[in-house]
């Protein structure tokens, strides 16, 4: 066989391959899309009724990825105990609030902003279960409500509930402490531990936030791998 027929059989097997693969893609990504959707508005806990004086938390939102944040000092916890102020420069006594984020280890490490993103840090922490982190922050004041934030009021026993959801999340040493991730952080009020759980595509940092609004009865959504099917939940 001539070497211009080989070839163009070649490419031809090839690019046949190639469509089929990401052909393959499209349909994964659109049955994703449509279970997220349809599972994300299925909503559990369907009869909770949120107090009108308890703990004020927050779900927090930037557009992709949710947050919980709580009071720094509550009866129940104070979490400056377990996240040391002196591993934080700019942080100190005054701060009131500490944001909780689960998520893939490697995406936090590599990904302080969406311009940093990679196609290989992407695919691996969608396709293939990957190692965790816990990102936290402490923030100076209150936050406020508004569109990317929502308050969440919570008796003491759905407060005690989601506080020990958030610490099983954390890797420990035998004395209790944290596992810090030296040198990590994006700023000098944050920081990232060494989680428990694999990050995967059935398990995202929103269905982590979902988990823990589910562990303490609060109204949640079935399956909420999207930012949106999280919040969607909290302002109902």
């Amino acid at each position: 066989m001539c070497v211009p027929i080989a070839m163009y059989i070649y490419w031809r097997k090839t690019g046949k391959g190639i469509a089929g693969f990401v052909a393959g893609l499209l349909l994964m990504a659109a049955l994703y899309m449509t279970a997220g959707l349809v599972l994300g508005s299925i909503p559990v806990n369907r009869s909770y009724a949120q107090p009108t004086q308890g703990i004020t938390i927050f779900v927090t939102d930037n557009g992709v990825h949710t947050d919980l944040v709580l009071p720094v000092k509550t009866e129940y916890i104070d979490w400056r105990d377990k996240l040391h102020l002196q591993d934080y420069a700019a942080a100190d006594s005054t701060f009131t609030q500490v944001g909780f984020g689960w998520g893939d280890r490697k995406f936090y490490m590599e990904t302080p902003e969406w311009k940093d993103l990679t196609f290989t840090t992407a695919i691996t922490a969608l396709f293939w279960p990957t190692r965790t982190a816990m990102h936290v922050e402490y923030i100076a004041r209150p936050l406020q409500q508004n569109k990317y934030q929502q308050p969440v009021i919570l008796s003491e026993q759905q407060y005690k509930a989601l506080v020990d959801y958030i610490l099983a999340s954390f890797q420990q040493q035998p004395d209790g402490e944290f596992l810090l991730i030296d040198g990590m952080g994006y700023s000098d009020n944050d920081n990232f531990y060494e989680a428990n759980g694999r990050f995967h595509l059935f398990k995202t940092c929103n269905s982590w936030v979902n988990g823990g609004l589910k562990a303490m009865g609060h109204k949640a959504a079935c399956w909420a791998p999207f930012s949106f099917s999280v919040m969607r939940q909290v302002r109902e």
